[in-house]
């Protein structure tokens, strides 16, 4: 029998010592899952109730837990860090909380935390959310987990308020620890992950938090990687670099559905491009840039014109996943005219070239149409904004019009036309088409760079609208609007996107018909149930 030195006894314990050690952690690590999303970027500061960009919301949803969030089918609401609500009278729900629920760094999140954050977000003129939760009178802390909100007025559209952007809830204490400045650097929430690791508008590591109230999630990282072209994005998802890719263009479409282990499904985008045309001069940065110009939109026939110039059914082709709509809330909502104005003989009957010129020539334009100014991004929320800009251009030249068209890379146009407010006659803008906002955003208190919309009729039927808890009611009342919204004309709706998505096989995905890429509820590993 060999013998062995009681050194080489230890060398050899030690050898095995050091395998077992090593061997878990291998295994640990070829079983961690991971998921890419192809962003497009780009993304805004993490506290998020500042900002309204939903592309930034994406990735609060996973960092942090609101009251209630809706259903990814959009039929209603799921309670976050509410186990359950009621509307007690007109003015008044209720929100019973998780008990013992925290933030990720263990401070309560209890009716003392949902107060100073609905408190903040309502009271703070400088976040652009504020208008949505103005809504909001008191808020009552009844007991650790218990909160009541009171409104203004009756409020039917409540839930979607209290579930869209601004509700995160983040912790008081350790924002008035390290300072808003230092929070937007090193975010804290209360949701499924946890941020681990970002560099600035590039890449954004989400890992899984084993406290959440709602079990640890499937995936163990959630990566939002910004890659701002769309072709760049495909070519990734093909490379294996990335799972998912949002908004695929139409000629990219055969490609990856071709490729292997690749899924494509659609869904509406809940995205509607629009045109926005100018009804006055005061907003914004124009009025100074280009002083003493009067946009040819002043003139309400010139933007009836306009409208009834362009075929969208050609335009919904051009951008190539797209359905022709003529108003600016998607059809899958009672609201949203699926039987008449949104329906495919109402957005027919809206073309009519030979009205655009009679319209043209009451304005004063009978031997040659105004000039116009159009502005639009090379690429947006769309991704065929360069495209359709130019066929509009044409369509506008065929009734009269002259048009001088601009289109400037997506962060020069968001600074100088979007932010700036130098948009002339025409700009090109990609918008939500969620119902309970809607009605807001033509207010005379709801004023932008870009437009303001001010008219005491039409105020007071929105208003009516966002008090009037008899649902059939208020869809009367939604009738009175749209002929407002019609005759006004600041708002030229062109199309609703329809999401193609691609992405990779080793993943369940179900789109969420509110547009949104938050990857909570609706993604899984696949062969894992939903």
């Amino acid at each position: 029998m060999t013998s062995i030195s009681r050194k080489g006894i230890l060398v050899l314990a030690l050898l095995t010592l050091l395998a077992l050690l090593a061997a878990p952690a291998v295994a640990q690590d070829m079983e961690e899952s991971e998921f890419v999303f192809a962003h497009g970027g780009p993304i805004r500061t993490l506290d998020a109730p500042v900002t309204w960009f939903i592309s930034t919301h994406w990735l609060a949803n996973l960092l942090y837990d609101c009251l209630i969030w809706r259903t990814v089918d959009g039929s209603g609401y799921v309670g976050q860090a509410a186990e359950s609500w009621e509307n007690v009278d007109d003015v008044t729900w209720r929100f019973n909380l998780r008990p013992g629920i925290t933030f990720h760094n263990g401070e309560p999140l209890d009716a003392a935390a949902v107060k100073w954050n609905i408190d903040r977000v309502r009271t703070r003129e400088d976040f652009m959310v504020q208008p949505q939760w103005l809504d909001v009178a008191e808020v009552i802390v009844v007991d650790d987990v218990t909160v009541d909100i009171k409104t203004v007025a009756p409020t039917p559209y409540f839930e979607f308020i209290v579930s869209f952007n601004g509700c995160e809830l983040l912790p008081p204490g350790y924002i008035e620890e390290v300072g808003e400045e230092q929070f937007a650097r090193a975010p804290v929430g209360s949701g499924p992950y946890v941020l681990s690791e970002f560099s600035e508008s590039d890449r954004y590591v989400f890992t899984a938090w084993d406290d959440y109230w709602g079990g640890r999630p499937d995936i163990d990282r959630v990566i939002y990687q910004v890659i701002p072209e769309q072709s760049a994005q495909v070519a990734a998802l093909l490379a294996g670099q990335v799972d998912m890719v949002a908004n695929v263009p139409s000629a990219e479409a055969p490609g990856l559905e071709a490729a292997e282990g690749i899924v494509l499904t659609s869904e509406t985008a809940a995205v509607m491009q629009h045109l926005y045309l100018r009804v006055e001069t005061e907003t914004g940065n124009m009025d100074s840039t280009y002083p003493d110009y009067q946009p040819a939109t002043l003139d309400s026939n010139v933007r009836h014109a306009i409208s009834a110039a362009l075929d969208r059914d050609l335009l919904a082709e051009v951008h190539g996943s797209a359905l022709p709509r003529t108003g600016r809330i998607c059809p899958h909502f009672p609201e949203g005219g699926a039987d008449s104005f949104n329906s495919a003989e109402g957005v027919a009957a809206a073309y009519n070239p030979d009205r655009a010129r009679e319209l043209l020539a009451e304005a004063g334009y009978a031997d040659g149409g105004p000039t116009v100014y159009l502005d639009s991004p090379t690429v947006g929320r769309a991704g065929s904004e360069k495209e359709v800009a130019e066929v509009v251009a044409v369509m506008l030249e065929e009734v009269g019009f002259n048009v001088e068209l601009s289109v400037l890379d997506p962060s020069a146009y968001g600074e100088q036309i979007s932010s700036g407010g130098n948009n002339r006659d025409i700009m090109m803008v990609s918008l939500g088409c969620s119902v309970p906002l809607v009605p807001l955003f033509y207010q005379c208190n709801w004023i932008q760079a870009n437009y303001n919309v001010c008219n005491e009729d039409f105020d007071a039927v929105a208003q009516a609208i966002l008090t009037e808890m008899d649902p059939a009611a208020r869809l009367e009342l939604w009738g009175q609007w749209w002929e407002y919204w019609f005759d006004t004309m600041q708002t030229v709706t062109l199309f609703e996107s329809q999401a193609i998505i691609a992405y990779s096989d080793e993943f369940d995905f179900t789109p969420r018909k509110d547009g949104w890429y938050t990857f909570r509820e609706n993604l899984k590993l696949a062969g894992d149930d939903m």
